[in-house]
């Protein structure tokens, strides 16, 4: 993977996607960090590094991650990640709402 290649953020956010499903959630706070690294807008590695990092229990950087959130996607909350996140079983969209309760979104 080129680090010059525009999709590489992308790349990043969808392995740390992945990486969270599979409940591997150092691994996902730390390719969503690198898809915010290469592109500091990128919106979805910001909502997988807080879900993650609230999963993880990780409450100081669950916050900071939820804060940061909130300034690239101000409209966020549960209802908006329910409704719009393309995520096709219940269980995981449930797992993935637990993240961000547990980072202190409502």
């Amino acid at each position: 993977m080129s680090p010059r290649d525009p999709l590489a953020a992308v790349y990043c956010g969808i392995a740390s996607y992945a990486q969270f499903v599979g409940r591997n959630y150092d691994d996902a706070m730390r390719l969503a960090r690198e898809g915010i690294r290469q592109r500091a807008d990128f919106v979805g590695a910001h909502r997988v590094l807080t879900a993650a990092a609230g999963m993880a229990g990780q409450t100081d950087i669950a916050k900071a991650a939820l804060q940061k959130l909130r300034h690239a996607q101000p409209n966020i909350s549960l209802g908006w990640i329910a409704k719009q996140m393309p995520i096709q079983h219940d269980a995981e969209l449930e797992h993935y709402l637990e993240g961000f309760r547990r980072s202190g979104l409502d």
